[in-house]
């Protein structure tokens, strides 16, 4: 399947003025159970659609571009906060009149789903939420660039990099100094003039923004997150991966300190990713929460 494919296989709903892009299998009459897969940055709806081609004869599946991503309108006066992609989501379920369905989130979009715990909590949503998969989805790089991001904003020269981005117009913002000690990072030349072309560009820019404001809503809002999964009544599934170091301190403290009985940690224990190996990522999570499709799509999927 092409990207145009898929484009010409989904709609445009507006939501907050914006345009999203969104695929939705069934009708709202359909009487399928309905899955909403959130999808985590730098993913997009196209990266999930082997997947949705193995769930779609067994659940109504919607997914979305969240503002700015894929092929939804690229917001003019928008932060990427993920507690608005959160309020795009309820209102684009509200559009498309949900009642009840299980939420499948990957990293970005695992915090967007735990906002929307959140707000289900205190119930400010009138749907009803099944399950909510949680999962450590993405790449090694991403980790790499968030890690980035956060050098730049724990600068304390730079205590905000969106506003470098448009307050400064030459690279000497790196020729920086704490404490009288030069960052050994930025003393090649040619690597501060490869990063600030890099940072020229939209699309670097954007990354920036995006990174930044994950790196700061995760420390803002990480207890609001955390008490969202204690005190729901939802199930949850939530998988984590040995190799995953950046999210190993909130596995260990939820596997020692939550034991409801609607919460379960499941190891990935072949660090499955959608990137790499989407069948194999889907069917590790369908084990979990309906073993009968599980079953029938391992034999379709692994049984010529």
């Amino acid at each position: 399947m092409t990207a145009q494919d898929w484009k010409d296989s989904g709609k445009f709903i507006d939501i907050n003025e914006n345009k999203l892009f969104v695929i939705d299998t069934d009708p709202a009459t359909s009487d399928k159970e309905t899955i909403v897969i959130i999808s985590g940055y730098p993913l997009n709806s196209f990266d999930y659609h082997q997947i949705i081609d193995m769930l779609k004869d067994y659940y109504r599946v919607i997914i979305h571009d969240h503002a700015g991503f894929g092929f939804s309108d690229e917001p003019k006066d928008f932060n990427y906060s993920i507690l608005d992609h959160a309020n795009d989501c309820v209102k684009l379920y509200s559009k498309l009149k949900l009642k009840d369905f299980t939420i499948l989130a990957s990293q970005y979009g695992a915090m967007i789903a735990k906002e929307i715990l959140h707000k289900k909590n205190y119930n400010l949503i009138p749907f009803n939420i099944k399950d909510v998969v949680i999962t450590k989805n993405n790449s090694d790089q991403l980790y790499s660039s968030i890690n980035a991001i956060y050098y730049l904003n724990s600068n304390k020269h730079i205590p905000k990099y969106k506003e470098v981005l448009a307050n400064h117009d030459d690279k000497a913002l790196f020729n920086t100094h704490d404490n009288g000690v030069f960052d050994e990072k930025y003393k090649d030349e040619e690597k501060v003039r490869v990063i600030w072309e890099n940072f020229q560009t939209k699309e670097r820019q954007k990354e920036v923004l995006i990174l930044s404001n994950y790196n700061e809503e995760i420390f803002l809002y990480w207890h609001r997150w955390i008490n969202a999964m204690k005190e729901s009544n939802v199930r949850i599934h939530y998988f984590w991966r040995k190799d995953d170091f950046t999210n190993i301190q909130d596995a260990l403290l939820l596997s020692s300190t939550y034991k409801k009985e609607n919460f379960v940690m499941v190891e990935n224990k072949n660090c499955y990713t959608i990137e790499n190996e989407p069948k194999s990522w889907l069917l590790m999570i369908l084990e979990e929460i309906n073993k009968s499709t599980y079953h029938i799509l391992k034999r379709e999927t692994f049984v010529s």
